[in-house]
């Protein structure tokens, strides 16, 4: 039975019971939770992947950052993602239809690497790519600060996930992946755009991941890679992603297992999942960058995330 898909929420949960009593199984069987998770994967947004609901150890005990510890079990229920970063295409469909102004406009331009330090150019925004040229619809918006993918969600009707909901949708869920396309190291298309070979041409005194290359200096095109487990691309390298919580150096000493949304307060936000420009350390599903609202450079975009249900 192919259930019938319905715009409302309401209506999608009528359409989701119908279907369980439909089956005339029982709700904790292991069958049952496939075809669920079948169902709620047929009414997926458009662009979005459904991550059905689950427990994962989320930190990293074996880290260097304290900040990842302790590691701890965490449950998430079940969300949608977008299966893509958002590109330049779709963020210029926002910017246009709100007459939106980012951060690096209303300022005075985005950061970019100068050899030596972080810069702000003066004039670069979500319009530029990496090297300041004309930016390419299908790569990942950059230049946009946390502040302008807030705005940009709640324009979608959507939200940023959580850094609890994007460590477990990276890890493939209760697998655990260290990084998003496995525990081992990159490979060809099993990999993703990080520091590497072809960097390291371009920016000698990088540390990169030694013997592999991507076959990109900069941003790549969203979707350039396999996706993981999930079927999400690019969760690890390409650009760093916003997520919604505040970020807070001793919360995971807090322990909360259910649905951490992070603290209520604070002065950064999170970045997760690494970029184009970093090494194999930062790139690790558990590693927690912080991020001032209103920032930008040229490494840092953002994907959205729905409540399922």
């Amino acid at each position: 039975m192919r259930p019938k898909i319905y715009s409302t929420r309401k209506k999608y949960a009528e359409a989701r019971e119908q279907f369980r009593q439909a089956l005339a199984l029982k709700p904790e069987t292991p069958e049952i939770t496939r075809r669920i998770i079948a169902c709620d994967s047929l009414l997926a947004p458009q662009g979005m992947v459904y991550i059905p609901a689950g427990e994962f150890m989320m930190g990293d005990d074996s880290s260097s950052e304290g900040d990842e510890q302790p590691a701890h079990p965490v449950h998430v229920n079940a969300f949608y993602l977008d299966q893509y970063e958002v590109t330049v295409a779709h963020f210029r469909k926002f910017v246009e239809a709100k007459n939106y102004k980012t951060d690096a406009e209303k300022g005075d331009g985005s950061y970019m690497w100068e050899g030596t330090e972080w810069k702000k150019r003066a004039g670069i925004n979500w319009r530029h790519d990496a090297e300041g040229n004309a930016a390419q619809d299908n790569h990942p918006v950059i230049h946009v600060s946390w502040n302008d993918a807030k705005a940009y969600a709640v324009w979608a009707k959507k939200r940023l996930p959580t850094e609890a909901e994007w460590e477990y949708a990276a890890r493939s869920g209760s697998k655990n992946y260290k990084y998003s396309w496995g525990n081992s190291g990159p490979s060809g298309k099993n990999g993703g755009n990080i520091a590497d070979e072809i960097l390291k041409q371009r920016f000698s005194d990088m540390t990169i991941w030694e013997g592999y290359n991507d076959g990109y200096v900069f941003t790549a095109p969203v979707g350039s890679f396999n996706p993981n487990t999930f079927g999400l691309y690019d969760m690890t390298g390409n650009v760093w992603e916003l997520c919604e919580d505040w970020y807070d150096a001793e919360y995971y000493k807090k322990r909360i297992k259910d649905n951490p949304k992070g603290p209520s307060t604070g002065e950064y936000r999170l970045l997760r999942g690494g970029s184009w420009i970093y090494f194999p350390f930062d790139l690790r599903c558990a590693v927690r960058i912080r991020y001032g609202p209103a920032i930008r450079d040229y490494n840092v975009g953002f994907r959205c995330a729905q409540d399922a249900f």
